[in-house]
């Protein structure tokens, strides 16, 4: 396999990069490559890049993003599941002694071990296949002591979800745990027109800047994880309903944090779920 020497002057087209190689997007792996070069370097610009930062970037593709996230830190780990375009990446960015392009499984990913064995904070950034957008986030969410700020290009969909404040109707489970954790923002749409194939709908490039501290104080940050997954497993019923899964008396409980027990847990603000899980923190839940 041809490795390239020098950096392009034009990035190359992920497109011509496949067909070079025989290969094509995997639906089963929810590929859709930029072909729009105008994005990847905007992407690369939005993750606020300081002197020193350590990028990890989940899903290198044929190393698209990768070029622009090389010209811009010291060091770069991009991951890749898929065997076919690991090397592929490896061939495109040999010229970048400072990348270094892995084959692997993001869900398998240690994320302490990576923060650990390059000695900071990590900037993430990612073109993340929509089937794994959520279980991605919640990985990084789990640990975020392990890095800085995250930037990804997701659908616009889940990105609103994601940014949508607790209490809003777009707001999901995944919004407090979001808005507790991060300061989330959406940056700009990017078009079905800029991937090849082209998605069916538009995505999105959002940031999450990690908060020193949470937002609220919600006691046990295990148990706000079990009151905001009681509160939206069913989003229409009622709080007092949603929580007798997680509390003998969950009625009394949201009477006495003067809560109104009829209100749909989906309606609740992060400060109100915080009173809850702070509440459920102190006093004998249900395993």
């Amino acid at each position: 396999m041809l490795k390239r020497t020098t950096r392009p002057a034009q990035l190359p087209n992920p497109y011509q990069v496949l067909k070079e190689h025989g290969l094509r997007a995997k639906k089963a792996l929810g590929q859709n490559f930029l072909v729009d070069p105008n994005i990847p370097p905007k992407i690369a610009q939005s993750g606020g890049l300081k002197t020193g930062d350590v990028i990890f970037e989940i899903g290198a593709g044929c190393g698209t993003l990768t070029h622009c996230l090389g010209d811009l830190a010291q060091r770069v780990i991009a991951l890749e599941y898929d065997e076919d375009l690991a090397p592929i990446a490896q061939a495109e960015l040999a010229y970048a002694e400072h990348v270094d392009i892995r084959q692997g499984d993001i869900r398998k990913l240690d994320w302490p071990a990576l923060s650990e064995e390059v000695g900071q904070e990590l900037i993430v950034y990612g073109n993340l296949p929509y089937y794994l957008s959520s279980d991605i986030l919640l990985a990084l969410l789990k640990y975020p002591q392990t890095w800085r700020r995250a930037c990804f290009l997701v659908q616009l969909e889940f990105a609103q979800r994601v940014c949508a404040a607790p209490g809003l109707r777009a707001a999901g489970s995944i919004s407090a745990l979001t808005h507790l954790l991060t300061y989330p923002s959406l940056l700009f749409e990017v078009s079905p027109q800029a991937f090849s194939p082209p998605p069916k709908v538009t995505s999105a490039v959002m940031v999450l800047e990690r908060r020193d501290e949470w937002a609220a104080d919600v006691g046990d940050l295990k148990t706000f994880r079990r009151v905001v997954k009681a509160l939206f497993a069913q989003r229409r019923k009622m709080a007092r309903a949603s929580l007798k899964q997680i509390h003998e008396t969950p009625e009394q409980l949201l009477t006495d944090l003067g809560l109104d027990p009829k209100a749909r847990g989906e309606r609740f603000t992060l400060d109100e779920i915080a009173l809850i899980s702070k509440a459920l923190s102190k006093s004998p839940s249900k395993a």
